[in-house]
């Protein structure tokens, strides 16, 4: 049979348009990257964080798991981890 193509819009990923439980380890270097965060963002990979797992990541494992500096973890998680998860949950109560 034929391979369907992937449609070639999504070469370069606008996660924008994507659920981040989706989002590949290297999607969501390129969010913290984007976000103002290129450094953090490294960490970000080198833990292997993809969308599932920043989905399930506490406030401790950012701000001491993945060793990067207490200041901009803090934001990361503040308005950024948090934020997509309340999003992703939205439906469940646990996170208003």
């Amino acid at each position: 049979g034929k391979q369907k193509g992937n449609g070639s819009g999504f070469v370069k990923l606008e996660t924008g348009g994507m659920s981040p439980v989706d989002w590949t380890v290297a999607d969501v270097a390129s969010y913290f990257t984007a976000a103002g965060f290129p450094e953090q963002a490294l960490a970000f990979r080198t833990q292997e964080i993809d969308g599932k797992s920043l989905l399930l990541m506490q406030r401790n494992d950012v701000l001491t798991g993945l060793s990067i500096r207490l200041g901009p973890a803090l934001k990361i998680y503040e308005r950024h981890v948090k934020v997509l998860q309340r999003t992703h949950f939205q439906d469940d109560e646990a996170f208003c």
